[in-house]
């Protein structure tokens, strides 16, 4: 992929004269960068041509364009967030082309000390789910995607002969296709589906000298405000009960409604993992190539007998959680 020189980018943004190369930060699903230029210090993001369009559209800018239009709206509305810098010649929204590459720009965010973040996550997520509220209506693709269907599940079973982990599969496929049923089911409606930012993830969300600011808005998509609402909850609480409730109280002290779900609460994380099985199953049994993310064959078959092992337990400790948390 194209690397743009410093001056490239300072150009394409009116950053003013660089002091310095480009200092790359990390790569992921993008690039990132540090910049320092005569105007201050700023975070470029370069994209890759598959990233996006998973959930809105089928290509990058389809993507980006849903994104950018509700980053927007959540920047009017005060969510804390960085202020991204319009470049000179915009592509779209905040997008400038350099060569061939997608590549936008904010300040950089100085880190300030590590924060208990949870009664502002609570807060944030339900100031976003309040952006662009849907009401009912179905599930999106992405999450029927994930579900197949019993007999996918049950010719993985066939065909799973000769693995470490066959028996096991064989052992908890009745658990496996209920769950899956029971995200089917849910997939049909909700009364909440809401537009929301939909990753929040612990490496989103920035320690700021002045406070928590949320990051990286290119995965917009539609959900259910209270399904994501105790998915992120689960995540940043990692699985310990009163971390979890502290986020979905300060969810519920702003506004946020969550009891409808009952013992579903959690369904959402249950899906991701059916997901992720799902996935490493396909690359197992030989009907996928590996995702970059994956690792090797070894990796995979190890992971997938840990997540044979783990899911049963996980889905009763979900359904307890909900309930003990005023869900149920």
């Amino acid at each position: 992929m194209y690397t743009p020189s410093p001056q490239e980018v300072a150009v394409a943004f009116g950053l003013g004269a660089p002091d310095g190369e480009l200092v790359h930060h990390r790569r992921g699903d993008t690039d990132a960068w540090r910049l320092e230029t005569t105007t201050g210090s700023y975070f470029v993001k370069g994209y890759f041509p598959a990233t996006g369009g998973q959930f809105n559209g089928a290509e990058l800018t389809d993507q980006l364009a849903v994104a950018i239009e509700f980053e927007r709206l959540a920047l009017e509305a005060g969510v804390d967030m960085p202020e991204p810098v319009p470049p000179i010649d915009p592509v779209l929204g905040w997008l400038a082309r350099i060569e061939d590459r997608l590549f936008r720009v904010h300040r950089w965010v100085e880190h300030g000390p590590a924060a208990d973040v949870a009664v502002w996550l609570g807060r944030t997520m339900l100031q976003v789910h309040r952006l662009r509220p849907i009401g009912r209506s179905a599930l999106p693709p992405w999450w029927r995607d994930a579900v197949r269907s019993p007999a996918t599940w049950e010719a993985w079973s066939a065909k799973a002969v000769g693995h470490p982990w066959a028996a096991l599969y064989r052992e908890i496929l009745s658990q496996l296709v209920e769950a899956a049923e029971r995200v089917a089911s849910l997939c049909e409606a909700v009364p909440d589906l809401v537009t929301t930012h939909g990753d929040f993830k612990p490496h989103n969300i920035v320690s700021s000298a002045s406070g928590p600011v949320l990051v990286d808005w290119d995965s917009v998509r539609t959900d259910s405000a209270a399904l994501e609402a105790a998915r992120v909850a689960y995540i940043f609480g990692a699985g310990d009960r009163d971390r979890v409730a502290r986020i979905l109280a300060a969810y519920g002290d702003s506004g946020g409604e969550l009891g409808w779900a009952g013992q579903d609460l959690f369904l959402s994380v249950v899906r991701n993992q059916l997901q992720v099985l799902g996935e490493h199953l396909q690359v197992a049994l030989g009907e996928t190539q590996a995702a970059r993310w994956m690792g090797d064959r070894a990796a995979i078959e190890i992971a997938i007998g840990n997540s044979l092992r783990e899911l049963p337990g996980r889905i009763g400790e979900l359904r307890r959680l909900a309930s003990g948390i005023g869900a149920g």
